[in-house]
């Protein structure tokens, strides 16, 4: 098996909402996907990562991991706005941070020494979760593609530089 190595370049935190701001669930995650929909930054058209993160950026960054994926095949904003993934993770966002100011990071891939594929980014996506411990993912399984050694840059924090 051969090692894999991925660089992925981070964003700056873009503010999203607080999530309590909405009575339902259901009602939170209409307005997430409208959000994001409607936001024209060229980060959210490519395919890559993106992580959720709650807490605070001023005075000083505290920001804490709450949900990571992929967007593998679509843009970022396809798969949060129009796909149906995501809603028991969504879900687990507005109850468990409802009080907590929501941001979203885009992550992505610049160096990658494998060819692309979604089991490579759901690979990429595991250890990014294992490493980084996220309230909100489901738990996940490596498949057998060989040692994953990911290398965060950018505004990755609060992610660990190497997973």
């Amino acid at each position: 098996m051969k090692d894999i190595k991925v660089v992925i370049k981070w964003s700056e935190p873009i503010e999203l909402f607080k999530p309590g701001k909405y009575n339902t669930d259901e009602k939170f995650i209409d307005h997430l996907r409208k959000t994001l929909g409607e936001n024209d930054s060229p980060l959210f058209e490519k395919d890559g990562f993106f992580v959720f993160l709650s807490g605070d950026i001023i005075p000083q960054e505290k920001l804490s991991v709450v949900l990571i994926g992929h967007s593998y095949g679509s843009s970022i904003k396809e798969k949060i706005c129009k796909l149906k993934g995501h809603v028991r993770e969504l879900k687990c966002i507005y109850r468990n941070y409802k009080d907590e100011n929501l941001y979203q990071k885009i992550g992505i891939v610049e160096q990658l020494n494998e060819k692309e594929s979604k089991e490579l980014y759901n690979n990429i996506l595991c250890s990014l979760v294992l490493s980084n411990y996220p309230s909100c993912n489901e738990p996940c399984k490596l498949t057998a593609l060989g040692d994953i050694y990911i290398r965060n840059t950018g505004n990755f924090s609060p992610l660990k530089e190497n997973s």
